[in-house]
Formats: structure tokens, C-alpha cells, sequence
């Protein structure tokens, strides 16, 4: 008897044999039976190992026994839309033989689809969070979840790492007060905390059971550092970048030569997009395709087939291709610079190998100290399933807290009563991430709710619904902020060259160097009234490929703090005249590369050797490196608060840069070195408070408040002319000001490696050592040199280049020219005028330039009545003063006149003294015209229609 037949209803292991089932997967074998006892289940494996089926045929086959049927008695649940469609593909196949009917239902599902869902409710529904939300309040669908006894959760480690997750957590047990208790399935690929991802699924006082694969034992994984040969010299002439990068790219080539089909993964799109065309021109651009979200659709469809098909043989993309997409056999995966994190190496590995008994094979290619150390530590940590148990878990999430609250009261309503305190408490804290939620802390919600007109607490405590509350809980349904595009124009052509995500354009200042469309560009302003970011093109090269907090993946604590103590390891064999690879016996590499070892032997020389009981500040006047292993949001939090602490005590001001292993502070004046030390033993709460006050003072928490605001109904989602900062003063300590802390707290920042580092201090177990430098070490030049990175180093647009743009824009524009003397007129474009212009009706060169727009009628009856000296209105007057103007520069300086009145925002005054007074050549007229329109640009805001 096979194992189908032993546990499945019979007419499901025919239809199973028809499509050609053979032996179950390992975690089908596992899980199925568990979920056929009825348990809680948690099914942890890698894509491609059958979970959706080791959940759902147990389900079918269950239905099948009991003979269910009318109303929705299983939901599946998934985070992305695509997904639920291929669910939905796969399942229904088999459903339909079995006569059980399935349905998805989410935002784009047709009202035509709803309607007939509501009258013939599936037996099994999939769906996504969002759409679970307005089941939960729609009168009709409740009837039919009464009879739900399984709840399928997929991509649970995703869900649980944002609000969505949270808010689905609270909606579970609101299901729970309708259908009563039922089965709950949660599927998961690799997850590091597996305890709370259970406590997570299950919620108080439920035991799920964790059922899981070994996710490593397939993979082989290989940690390089690429040294350049003499033919990556010529290369790195020819791409105009470095010889070491060059051998990162020639090494790639390499590996991708001896497989069919190579993914490789970057950290960011901006190095997809660079990695991605450098090797095009290497390799020849269709066999490289670069794959990333912000990519259209049609764009990324036509890789994805081109990729099954086997038509490209390297992929570039970002972690859009870590999960879920069927994008056919893939021999090897290769990650360009450190993964950064366990999970991420491991989801990124396992898409090579795809078949089951396959082995995943990763390459990761390294290209610094930091980056070879870190990348031996999570190849470790990977190869012994050592997963990150970090997670960005919401616990008491008020802004989710409050939109739930109101959900609770829409549903009283409809069964006719009025929700109480009590039973809103008791609903909440069954969900995980509210268990310590207290009633104190729910009524500041309620009351808040009160303040703002959504409902009425009674002295019975029920909560009475007011006008507003329905529009405000499907307004917010999602608690995914509403992320507007800037379009990212260049102010020389004044054409849009691409997009800017907006979290990143709020949280960086006026004047940042960046990179789009693979050039470097300053930013100059930001147009929030028509959402655009004016930019002006660089003639320099930009290094760096500029991040800003959130948007790099970061480097957990506990990989930072074993990649410091290898190194001090390291560093200690060299100074004892030991044999250095004795410290990487452990991890999957022979030897030390060269520039590697040759760093270290350097800083072994230095008075800094020691990181992990040690914080070594080198100190140079103005400017301090702290070598701290908290990790990226660890010394985010320490950065953030030494700023705070400096600006505060010296009343200066403090710029800061971080990784993951080191901080740079720069100052105007020179700070004792001493105060570091001061700052770090303070007691802890007082820290704290500073930290707090310091995420204030961010342009991020500015950003962040903006959308707590709009999710907790205080501010309308389209655009809005409020004052945010005045707006956030009034709020401060109500729950908006709190919720927007606890988020950034949760997502950006984590104070607890900083807080143990502290206690350390405090207690000895930790020493402080200073050392007052000209030079810094090796090892602090990394954060010195972070903007020097020349694998993505992108060539700045000559100056000439950007001159001759700037000339065909100004020479493409048409501009109406009026003779004083006779009146003829035209509108023609700039480059068809004479060097020295005249009326061709009566000869003189008495010609003026009317204004974008304007009326040369109108113009005319104004020069007539100047003429005339009649009386004019002040509007004519003002006209006649600019007409006479323009007329005199050009009888002055021809040509050269209307090239520059016809630039962006060069009025007859700026247009003499700013530009035509200095330019003696062509050259030297759009390098003037150029920094005039640049001051245009800046000053615009402040100036009056």
C-alpha cells in the first residue's frame, strides 16, 4: 500500500495517480499525517519541495471524508497576488475532478466573481490579508465562514516580519469568534526563529507543531576573492573600473561558462543594473538579462521565458527572484559581495538545484576584508543551519491595533449590539504580537479613536460607532504604505530619466550625490507639488552607490560579531607568529587571499588588534573612527545617539557614516575623544530617551509619520498641504508619535546589541581604548574609503557632454521674437536665428523677446501705447519694462542674448549679470547659463508666481 493510500481518501489517490504523484516529498511525508490529526501544523521547506500540497491534499482529502459542502470551509491565505493565482492553478485541477470548488478573491477579482462567490460560496477561498480584512465585515460572507475548519498561511516568514502579518494575526481570532476554533497550517520557507514564527501561527495558548527539511545538507558553497590577472587590467581599461573588479567579473564569467543557466544576485538594483551591463559588454548583451521589481512587467515576463527557455545564460537580479517564481532550471547561483544574512544566502543557493535530491551550488565572490570575512560567517552559519533568530516582529503595533478595534465594532454592528472593551481586549491578546497588550494601553487607543471622531467610548464601556468609521477601515485596509515614484528629471534636458522611490527622496537632503539610469547626478530640489526630484548631472566619478537607512539589507549582530572575532583571530596568528589559516579551519575556504592576509599583517602592526571585548576609538581632531561590532542597525542606534549626545553637549553639529563593524564622526570643531567614553556609560533609560529624541530629529521619522498618520485616519491619503512638522508637535506622545518610534525601532534601528554593549561597559566587561592618530588603521580606511568603491564606480558625463546637451535643449526651444520699430513678429525655434539678428521687414535690430506664452498682440497695442507715451495699466507697464529690457541686451550681445534669455528662470537682469558679462566664449556662455538655471532650480520654492 503506498503512502497515499494509507492516508488519503481513495477517489483523491486516483486523481493523484492520473497526474502522475509518484512518493511523496520528504516534508509531504512528514506533515500530512500531523495535519490529518487534526494538529496545528508549522511546515518549514525550501521552495519547489511541495508544501502548498503536504497542506492541501490532507485538506481535500478531509473534505472528501466529512462529504462538506456550502459555505468556504478552508482559506488559503498569501501575501502576493501572483501567487494566489498559481495556487489556484495548480489546485483546481484536482479540486474540480473531486467536484470541491475553489475561488480567489482579492483587490483585481471582478465584482462580477464577488457576486457569484456570495451567492455559491467556494469550499476553499484564496486570498490574500487585505482581502481576508473585508470578508471579516461583509454581512453576507459571514454566514459562509461560520463552516471554515482549516486556515493555510503561506510565506509565513514574510508575513511575520511586517504590520501585514501583524494585522492578519488579530483577524485570525476575529475568524475564531465567528467559525469557532479551527485547523491552522501555516508554510514557511527558511526561517531562523521557528519558535515564534509557531507562537506567531498559532497564536496564546495554542501549540503548533514545527514539521521541517533540513534546508542545508543539498548545498555546496564556495566563499572566493578574485585577484587580478594581467588580462583583467586591459578589461578594467575598457570598462573604465578597477583591475580587482574586473577579476570579480572575469571569475564570474568563469563560473557562469561551466553551467547552463547562473542567477546572480546583488544587494541592490543599482548594482544589479551596473554588474548586469558590464558583464553584457563582456559577454555579449543577449546573453545577460538583469531582473528586478522596479522593471515593467511585459519586460520582466519576457525574461522569465527568455530564462526558461534557456535563451540567457546569467541573470543579474536583486532578491525579486529569492522565492516563488517558476523560472525553470537554474545549475548555480552566484551572490555578488556578502548575502549579508544566513536566509538570504540559503533562499538564494536553493534556487539552483531546484529539484529535489539535487545539490544547491553557491558561489559567493568577495571583494574587501569585510566582505571575505563576513561571507566565510554566513557560509558557516548556512552549511550548519544556523539561521538568524532576529526578526522584525511588530509587538503591540497601535496603528494596526487601531484599524482592528474598528473592524471589531463594524462586526458588533452587524450582528445588531455594541462592541465592548472587554471583548476587544480578550479578541487582541489571543493574537501573539498583542499577548502583553494591557487595557491601560487599549484604552490610549480608544480614547485616540475618540479624539479624532470614530467612536464613542460609553460609561459602560461599549463602543459606539460614529459617522466615518466604515471609510475609515477599508481605507485602510493595507498596511502597506502608499509609496509614491518621484519622476527624477535632469534639469539640463529637462527630461525625465527614471524614478525615485519616495522613502528614499524624503530621507536624504537637497545636494546628494546619487546614481540612476547608470550616471551620477546631484540632486538640486524636490518637487513635492508635482512629485519630481529636479536633478543636475555630475562631470565627476561617483563611487559610491548611495543607500540610505532600510534600503541596504542589513547585517545582524551576531554575523558582525563572529566576523570580528575572526579577524582578531587572525590578527593574533600573525602577531604570535602563527600560521594564520589555523583560524579558518571551520569555515569552507583553504587559505587567506593574499590582499586579504596583506591587510591584516598591516593592522596587526597597529596598537588596534583587538574587537570583540574592546571599543577602539581612533581619534583624529575633527574626525573619529569607532570600531563597534553591533552589526547594521546596532551601530545605526549608537550613531544615532553619539550624534545626539555631541550636538547636545558642545552645541555643534555631527555628521556620522556606519557599517556594520565601525562608525566615522565628523565634527566642525575638535571633539575630546573622552566624551565617547562619557557617553557610553550613562544609564541606560537615559540613553534611551536620547535615542528616542533623536529618531525625532530625523528626516526618516518625518517620513514614517506621514504614513502612522495616514493609517490611523489623522491624515487623508492623497496629498496634502499640512504642516508635518507643526502636525508632529502636536502629536508628540499621543499614539501617532509613539506607533512612528516603534516602527523605525522595529525596521531600522535595534537598540539591544547597544544596550548589552553598554552594560558591558559599565561592568567592566567591555574597555574603551583611545588612540590619537594622523592615519587611520587599515581597517577604520574602510568607512574613510566606503565612497570609493570602484567595482561600482560610475564615470561622471563630461562637462563638454553636458554643455552640448544643455545647448540642444536651449537650441530645440522656440521663442517669439517683436520688432519695437515696425512690429513684425515670429515664433521660431533658437537655432534658426542669425548671430546678429535684425527685422527682415524693415532691417533694424531693435528686437525683443516676448515671454513663454505670451500674446504678441497684446505686446504690440503695449509697444504702441510706450511709444506713444499713453497711459498705460501697471500690468502694461510691467510688460513695456521687460519688452525694452530684452531689446537692449540684444542689441548688445545678438544671438548670444536670446540663447540665454531662452534658458530655465534667466530673466534680462540675471541674463547681464550673471552670464553675458561673463562669458567671453561659447563655451564659458553655457557654463554660466548652466549655473544660473542650477541657482533657478535651488531658489524656485522661495520665489512668488
Amino acid at each position: 500500500m503506498s503512502f497515499w493510500q494509507r492516508h488519503l481518501h481513495a477517489r483523491l489517490v486516483e486523481v493523484l495517480a492520473r497526474y502522475g504523484y509518484g512518493e511523496p516529498t520528504p516534508i509531504q511525508a512528514l506533515a500530512i499525517p500531523r495535519i490529518l490529526e487534526g494538529r496545528h501544523v508549522l511546515v518549514i521547506a525550501p521552495t519547489g519541495s511541495g508544501k502548498t500540497e503536504a497542506a492541501m491534499l490532507p485538506i481535500m482529502s478531509r473534505i472528501l471524508e466529512e462529504g462538506i459542502s456550502g459555505g468556504v470551509a478552508a482559506i488559503y491565505v498569501t501575501p502576493a497576488r501572483a501567487l494566489n493565482r498559481d495556487v489556484n492553478v495548480r489546485l483546481q485541477a484536482i479540486a474540480r475532478e473531486l467536484g470541491i470548488t475553489t475561488a480567489v478573491r482579492h483587490g483585481d477579482t471582478p465584482e462580477s466573481e464577488r457576486r457569484r462567490q456570495v451567492r455559491n460560496p467556494p469550499t476553499i477561498l484564496i486570498t490574500t490579508p487585505e482581502t481576508l480584512q473585508v470578508i471579516l465585515v461583509m454581512k453576507s460572507m459571514r454566514r459562509a465562514l461560520r463552516n471554515v475548519k482549516w486556515v493555510v498561511v503561506d510565506e509565513v516568514q514574510e508575513l511575520m516580519n511586517d504590520e501585514r502579518g501583524t494585522q492578519l494575526a488579530v483577524a485570525l481570532e476575529r475568524l475564531v469568534n465567528i467559525a469557532g476554533e479551527f485547523q491552522r497550517i501555516g508554510l514557511s520557507a527558511t526561517i531562523g526563529n521557528t519558535q515564534l514564527a509557531a507562537q506567531f501561527l498559532g497564536g496564546v495558548s495554542r501549540d503548533v507543531d514545527v514539521v521541517s527539511v533540513n534546508v542545508t545538507k543539498d548545498i555546496k558553497l564556495t566563499v572566493e576573492h578574485p585577484e587580478p590577472t594581467d588580462n583583467d587590467y586591459g578589461t578594467a581599461e575598457e570598462l573604465n573600473t578597477t583591475p580587482e573588479a574586473a577579476a570579480r567579473l572575469r571569475r564570474i564569467m568563469e563560473i557562469a561558462s561551466t553551467y547552463r543557466t547562473t542567477l546572480l544576485f546583488t544587494n541592490t538594483r543599482d548594482e544589479a543594473e551596473l554588474v548586469g551591463h558590464r558583464l553584457g559588454r563582456l559577454m555579449g548583451s543577449d546573453a545577460v538579462g538583469v531582473y528586478h521589481g522596479s522593471l515593467d512587467r511585459e519586460e520582466r515576463e519576457g525574461l522569465e521565458e527568455r530564462l526558461r527557455g534557456g535563451v540567457v545564460k546569467v541573470v543579474v537580479t536583486t532578491s525579486s527572484l529569492e522565492l516563488g517564481i517558476d523560472i525553470g532550471h537554474i545549475d548555480a547561483t552566484i551572490q555578488y559581495s556578502s548575502p549579508r544574512q544566513v536566509t538570504k544566502l540559503i533562499q538564494r543557493v536553493g534556487r539552483s538545484g531546484h529539484r529535489l535530491g539535487r545539490t544547491a551550488i553557491g558561489y559567493i565572490i568577495t571583494r574587501d576584508t569585510d566582505d571575505y570575512l563576513e561571507s566565510l560567517v554566513i557560509a558557516r552559519k548556512a552549511l550548519n543551519n544556523e539561521l538568524e533568530t532576529d526578526v522584525e516582529y511588530h509587538e503591540k503595533a497601535l496603528d494596526v491595533l487601531q484599524h482592528q478595534v474598528t473592524g471589531m465594532v463594524i462586526e458588533a454592528r452587524i450582528e445588531g449590539r455594541l462592541a465592548t472593551v472587554g471583548e476587544v481586549l480578550s479578541t487582541v491578546t489571543r493574537a501573539h504580537p498583542y499577548r502583553e497588550l494591557t487595557k491601560e494601553e487599549l484604552m490610549e487607543v480608544l480614547k485616540f479613536m475618540e479624539e479624532t471622531r470614530l467612536v464613542r467610548i460609553n460609561d459602560d464601556e461599549t463602543i459606539t460607532p460614529r459617522r466615518g468609521l466604515h471609510r475609515y477601515y477599508f481605507e485602510n485596509v493595507s498596511m502597506i504604505p502608499d509609496q509614491k515614484h518621484y519622476k527624477a528629471r535632469d534639469m539640463v534636458t529637462n527630461k525625465v530619466i527614471g524614478e525615485l522611490d519616495e522613502e528614499f527622496v524624503e530621507t536624504i537632503e537637497p545636494g546628494a550625490q546619487i546614481i540612476l539610469a547608470g550616471k551620477p547626478w546631484r540632486i538640486i530640489r524636490v518637487d513635492r507639488e508635482n512629485n519630481e526630484a529636479i536633478l543636475e548631472p555630475l562631470n565627476q566619478t561617483l563611487n559610491a552607490v548611495p543607500t540610505w537607512i532600510g534600503e541596504e539589507i542589513p547585517v545582524p549582530t551576531e554575523v558582525a560579531r563572529e566576523a570580528c572575532q575572526l579577524r582578531q583571530e587572525v590578527i593574533g596568528a600573525i602577531r604570535n607568529n602563527q600560521d594564520p589559516t589555523r583560524a579558518i579551519t571551520k569555515y569552507p575556504t583553504r587559505e587567506i587571499p593574499k590582499p586579504v592576509l596583506e591587510e591584516l599583517r598591516e593592522q596587526a602592526e597597529t596598537g588596534v588588534t583587538e574587537f570583540t571585548d574592546t571599543i577602539n576609538i581612533e581619534w583624529r581632531g575633527r574626525d573619529m573612527v569607532i570600531h563597534a561590532c553591533l552589526g547594521t542597525k546596532g551601530n545605526q542606534a549608537l550613531a544615532l545617539y553619539l550624534t545626539r549626545y555631541i550636538t547636545q553637549r558642545y552645541k555643534t553639529t555631527a555628521t556620522c557614516v556606519t557599517d556594520p563593524y565601525r562608525i566615522l564622526i565628523t565634527t566642525p570643531i575638535s571633539i575630546p575623544p573622552t566624551t565617547i567614553k562619557q557617553a557610553l556609560e550613562r544609564d541606560w533609560r537615559e540613553i534611551q530617551e536620547e535615542i528616542n529624541e533623536a529618531i525625532r530629529n530625523t528626516r526618516l521619522y518625518r517620513y514614517r509619520f506621514i504614513h502612522v498618520a495616514r493609517k490611523l485616519g489623522i491624515l487623508p491619503r492623497e496629498k496634502t498641504n499640512i504642516n508635518i512638522e507643526q502636525l508632529a508637535t502636536t502629536l508628540r506622545e499621543t499614539i501617532a508619535d509613539k506607533e512612528t518610534i516603534r516602527e523605525i525601532l522595529t525596521e531600522k534601528i535595534d537598540t539591544k546589541p547597544l544596550q548589552q554593549l553598554t552594560n558591558a561597559i559599565r561592568e567592566g566587561r567591555v574597555k574603551v581604548t583611545i588612540t590619537q592618530t594622523q592615519q587611520y588603521t587599515p581597517l577604520a580606511q574602510h568607512i574613510i574609503n566606503q565612497a570609493t568603491r570602484t567595482d561600482t564606480a560610475i564615470q561622471g558625463i563630461p562637462t563638454t557632454t553636458i554643455l552640448q546637451l544643455l545647448k540642444q535643449r536651449i537650441e530645440q526651444r522656440e521663442i517669439t521674437l517683436i520688432c519695437l520699430k515696425c512690429g513684425w513678429h515670429t515664433t521660431t525655434k533658437v537655432k534658426y536665428i542669425p548671430e546678429t539678428p535684425s527685422c527682415p521687414r524693415c532691417g533694424v535690430r531693435t528686437l525683443a523677446v516676448l515671454k513663454h506664452g505670451e500674446n504678441p498682440n497684446k505686446a504690440l497695442e503695449t509697444i504702441r501705447k510706450a511709444k506713444k507715451k499713453l497711459p498705460m495699466t501697471k500690468e502694461e507697464q510691467e510688460q513695456w519694462h521687460e519688452i525694452a529690457q530684452t531689446a537692449n541686451i540684444i542689441l548688445q550681445y545678438g544671438k548670444k542674448a536670446i540663447i540665454t534669455l531662452a534658458a530655465h528662470g534667466i530673466g534680462p537682469g540675471t541674463a547681464i549679470r550673471k552670464v553675458l558679462a561673463k562669458a567671453k566664449t561659447e563655451e564659458e556662455l553655457y557654463q554660466q547659463i548652466l549655473e544660473a538655471e542650477r541657482q533657478y532650480q535651488k531658489t524656485k520654492p522661495f520665489w512668488n508666481d
